[in-house]
Order: structure tokens, then C-alpha cells, then sequence
């Protein structure tokens, strides 16, 4: 069983982490996966990864959400009337490329299990392409294998690595998967603490390039093909913020990503989703008593500080984590060698 990068004694940042570092420390989000991994009757290396911004009706209650792209090379469905209103309606899903459609489609079905009178909906599905392991134009996966996800939410630990969404990705050419960690933001004047969390789904970078806490790790292995791949990155928080803010948490979710030492290619697809949980919007509402953290605080500062740190742990965690997987063609990929990496980090463990 791979360890996470902390349990080796590597730290990212100033923030503490919450209770388990998985942006389930988020009160009330949840994650969910399903994994498919077959030989017969083509290879399967693929699955999709749910997140919910709360444990109430989403539908009934949506929530303020905002996103950034920072390469469009991306096939992700939902993003355009987020940008244009502000919300989430519908459990956010990420899967592979070739099954956004299904997966979009399935999530009407869900949606109108409880809600049959619903005629305009806005799915989220965002997506990486796994094709480098899984035989994807199969289109695996579809309204039974969403359910099953949706069954399995957890809001407490979660599996990460070769799992859900992160199945077949690979990054900086080793084997990637499903990465995650947290924040906790604690005012100076009050027992009042926030929340931040993040989950990733890497599937970039060259391997010459990837750089742990500013250690140029890559430059000591022989390089790999050139990226083919794209990152999602997802941002939860229960600070109330409103989407202009959360665009703004958004845009520094790159800081974090450019610390690992990955570029954007010309066909990536390099999406960032934020939401704030702390304001449930009812659907039938008159009005709405709207309070949120002012832009010029400390507090929001720190929000935007706290980003940075987490995404950058949660796609180095999602290296360490993921183990070496074979698929479509007899490829394979490798999983990170730790021991190797940890002795060329000896200088900066700890700190």
C-alpha cells in the first residue's frame, strides 16, 4: 500500500490541514468513485468521480460556484451558465473524455428521479482523457455506473490514487490518479475556522519538468513521451463567498499547479471548478440575505493563500499515491519511485 507524501514527512506550506487532508473536511461535501478495470472484452482502465457540495437536495438547494480556464483543449459540459449564473445545480462529476455525453445524460436521469417536472438542467461533467490505458472508445461507462457512485459518497475518507476518474491518468509520465488535501482557516480574534479543500484528477506535465517543494525531481530521470493530457482541479469551501470571489480562488489554483512544474500544452484541457457550500440558495426563495467575506481582509487573503498550498500537495499527492498500471496496447506505466524521489528531496523534508 503506497503512502501520502505527508506520511514521509513533507509538508506544503503554512496552513493546517484538515482532520483527514481530502476536501471531504469540508463540512458536507462528499466523493464518490466508481473504477473499472477488465481485460475482456477490451481493456478497461476507467472511471468517473462524483463530488456534491452538500448533504442536502442540490437541486433544491444549489450553491455559489465559479470556475477558470486555463487551457481549452476540453470537451467539460455545465461550465458556460455556471459562468453566466453564478450556481451548481447537480452533483459535479469527472470522467473520461469520450463518456461526457453519457455521463451528462445520466445525471438528468438522477436529477429527475426526484425532481420529474424538471425541463431545463445544467449538468456538470468535466473530463481527462485516459486513452493512453483505457480503450475509450468503448464509452464504458454510463447511467449504472454513475448510480453506483452516487450510492458509495463518503464524507469522510475517500480512496485516492489509481481509482474513480484518476483510474487511467497518467502525469509528468508516471502514473497518476485521484489527488486531494486540505486547509483550515482559523480568524486571529474568534473560535471562528474555515475550511478549504481540494480535489485533482492529473493528467499532465513532462517528466523533466515535475518539481516537488522547488526541487527539480524530473531532471534526474530519462524523459518520457511529450504530455497528451489535462488536469481538472475542484475547489470547496465553506467561507461565504460569492462567484466573483470564487473565479478569483480559481485563478490561483494555477500557482499551485505551476509550482509542480507543469505547463499547459496546446492540447490540454485545464479546468479549475470552485463552489462555497456556505449558503444553500433555496430554488423557491423571495429573497436571499447575502454575506460574504469582504475581498480586502486577512481572511480572504489566506483563502487565496490556502489554494495555492493545497493544490499543490493534492497533485504531488496524486503521484505518490497511484501505483504502476499496464493497459490498451500492453502499455505501461509506472508508478513514482519514492524511495529515489524522497533522497533527492533529503534537503527539504521536514520543512
Amino acid at each position: 500500500m503506497r503512502k501520502r507524501i505527508r506520511d514521509y514527512g513533507v509538508t506544503f506550506g503554512d496552513f493546517p490541514t484538515g482532520k483527514n487532508n481530502l476536501i471531504t473536511d469540508v463540512p458536507g461535501v462528499r466523493v464518490g468513485h466508481y473504477t473499472l478495470i477488465k481485460d475482456e472484452p477490451s481493456i478497461a482502465r476507467t472511471g468517473l468521480t462524483v463530488v456534491l457540495p452538500h448533504d442536502m437536495d442540490i437541486y433544491d438547494f444549489p450553491v455559489f460556484a465559479s470556475s477558470f480556464i486555463i487551457n481549452g483543449f476540453g470537451k467539460s459540459i455545465g461550465l458556460m451558465q455556471i459562468e453566466e449564473m453564478g450556481t451548481i445545480e447537480t452533483p459535479i462529476v469527472i470522467t473520461t473524455t469520450l463518456n461526457v455525453g453519457k455521463i451528462a445524460d445520466s445525471v438528468v436521469s438522477y436529477i429527475l428521479k426526484n425532481h420529474p417536472d424538471v425541463i431545463s438542467l445544467n449538468p456538470v461533467v468535466l473530463e481527462c482523457n485516459d486513452a493512453r490505458l483505457n480503450d475509450s472508445k468503448m464509452r464504458w461507462l454510463g447511467e449504472e455506473e454513475l448510480f453506483k457512485a452516487l450510492e458509495n459518497l463518503s464524507g469522510g475518507m475517500f480512496e485516492l490514487g489509481s481509482v474513480g476518474a484518476g483510474t487511467g491518468m497518467v502525469a509528468f509520465g508516471f502514473k497518476s490518479g485521484i489527488g486531494s488535501s486540505s486547509r483550515v482557516i482559523k480568524l486571529s480574534e474568534s473560535d471562528k475556522t474555515y475550511h478549504l479543500g481540494v480535489l485533482v484528477v492529473p493528467n499532465c506535465g513532462r517528466r523533466k519538468d515535475l518539481m516537488i517543494k522547488g526541487v527539480e525531481i524530473g531532471k534526474h530521470f530519462e524523459d518520457e513521451e511529450e504530455p497528451k493530457g489535462s488536469i481538472i482541479m475542484i475547489i470547496a469551501t465553506d467561507a461565504p463567498l460569492i462567484p466573483r470571489q470564487l473565479r478569483r480562488l480559481c485563478v490561483r489554483a494555477t500557482h499551485g499547479l505551476a509550482r509542480t512544474g507543469a505547463k499547459s500544452t496546446n492540447h490540454s484541457g485545464d479546468i479549475v471548478l470552485a463552489f462555497s457550500n456556505s449558503m444553500k440558495i433555496p430554488r423557491k426563495h423571495a429573497s436571499l440575505e447575502l454575506t460574504y467575506i469582504p475581498d480586502d481582509t486577512d481572511l480572504f487573503q489566506k483563502l487565496l493563500d490556502a489554494t495555492v498550498e493545497a493544490v499543490e500537495e493534492a497533485i504531488i499527492d496524486a503521484l505518490f499515491i497511484a501505483e504502476t498500471m499496464t493497459g490498451v496496447k500492453g502499455r505501461k506505466y509506472e508508478a513514482l519511485p519514492v524511495g529515489k524521489v524522497l533522497n533527492l528531496m533529503k534537503g527539504v523534508i521536514g520543512k
